[in-house]
């Protein structure tokens, strides 16, 4: 970096307005001279080379390289939401695009889930909202007037359960009565059975008569088997009967008490309504603001100058896209230390490249406060390409022609 460079039209004039100057203080210590007719000391020649110098380097501008930013800084744009997608489904502008703030710039892969999980949430505080209206005003006469009626139906099922309860006890005493006779006659045909075998061996009866006596003990055996199950039955019965009754008598203990609840408003029920309502609408807050999200917007009104993402591709570190306020541009100087002390806020400047035609007045708005190394560098191998610099911010006095040159090289005269 050169530091001291001249503009053309303006340097030429400096210069020759620092010649005119060395030659009258040269011309004024020649008259000096001859007029008193005695030699200068070197002290003399000394303080007026000095003089020379600083007079030029007062009328001399400072020349810098710097870049072109818009107003404030660069926005990158990315996903305004971590956790979310980083899959852009659409772009939806292309550079050199003006921008308003808010206006949507890119819609992200999740936007539809997220629409349909939003209309879920709205729908879900509707329904919460009916709930709490129905139990604020309690139920309605039809309501009670149908639990009234599964009552006395449950009532009338009591009824008859316990009627066939008692049936089927006193089938059972029938059938534990015959089933002791049924043990007493096969006890006595048992015995005859016995006795008759021993008249039969004796001669005392015929066969027939004792074979008579063994038909009747094989009938009495079975007739005390078909009791004995009949008795079995029975109990199954009444314990199955009785399992009937116990599950009417709960069913009917809930529907009296269901008939309480549906027939008056409770605060609790009230209270449980109300807390459901405010679950649903913070469920629909965060749907909304997740919903907000699959949408970037643009923070500013401003320029596009970079897109980064294209169509159904993932958000690099990059970002999504590049904006700024380029309506107002502004050239950022890299000022040699040495020579930033001579440089204060309120000069003019002069900005200059290639890459347009003519030049770009402006003023010196910010001086930096600290020194670092210089980021760009010179084409010219004469230039000093490793420096220490401050950064001086140039406020454009127009931005027309270089409104769409973010980041452009330039090369600033700052003027005395």
């Amino acid at each position: 970096m050169n530091s001291n460079p001249l503009m053309k039209a303006s340097g030429v004039k400096l210069v020759l307005l620092g010649s005119g100057l060395a030659l009258a203080l040269l011309g004024y210590g020649s008259y000096t001279y001859f007029a008193q007719g005695s030699k200068p000391s070197a002290e003399a020649i000394a303080e007026q080379k000095k003089a020379e110098d600083k007079a030029k380097e007062e009328n001399a501008g400072i020349g810098a390289l710097g870049r072109l930013e818009p107003e404030g800084q660069v926005f990158k744009i990315a996903p305004p939401a971590v956790g979310l997608s980083s899959r852009v489904a659409k772009i939806l502008v292309k550079e050199g695009d003006p921008v308003k703030a808010g206006q949507p710039v890119a819609v992200m892969d999740t936007f539809e889930t997220l629409r349909a999980t939003g209309l879920q949430a709205e729908a879900q505080v509707r329904q919460a909202e009916a709930k709490l209206a129905q139990v604020k005003s309690g139920a309605k006469v039809g309501d009670v007037n149908a639990q009234k009626a599964k009552l006395l139906q449950a009532e009338s099922d009591i009824s008859r359960l316990q009627s066939e309860l008692d049936s089927a006890k006193l089938e059972g005493q029938r059938s534990e009565t015959a089933r002791v006779e049924a043990e007493a006659r096969l006890a006595k045909a048992q015995w005859d059975v016995t006795k008759y075998k021993e008249l039969f061996d004796g001669g005392a009866i015929s066969e027939s008569e004792y074979k008579n006596r063994q038909v009747t003990y094989v009938v009495s055996k079975q007739q005390l088997e078909t009791a004995q199950k009949a008795v079995a039955q029975i109990v199954e019965l009444v314990s199955q009967r009785t399992a009937a009754l116990q599950r009417a008598q709960f069913v009917i203990a809930e529907e009296n008490q269901r008939l309480g609840s549906v027939s008056e408003v409770r605060p609790t029920d009230v209270a449980q309504a109300e807390e459901e309502v405010k679950v649903a609408l913070a469920n629909l807050e965060k749907a909304k603001a997740d919903f907000a999200n699959a949408v970037v917007k643009s923070p500013i009104d401003g320029q596009i100058i970079q897109v980064h993402t294209k169509d159904n591709e993932s958000v690099g570190n990059n970002g999504i896209l590049e904006l700024g306020r380029t309506s107002q541009m502004y050239a950022i100087a890299e000022v040699d230390e040495n020579l930033v002390s001579r440089v204060k806020v309120g000069q003019k400047a002069i900005v200059k490249s290639d890459a347009f035609v003519g030049e770009i007045t402006g003023q010196v708005v910010t001086i930096g406060s600290k020194v670092g190394k210089n980021s760009i560098t010179s084409t010219d191998p004469a230039d000093k390409q490793d420096s220490r610099v401050v950064e001086v911010k140039v406020r454009l006095d127009s931005s027309e022609l270089v409104r769409g040159l973010t980041n452009l090289q330039v090369k600033v005269a700052i003027k005395p």
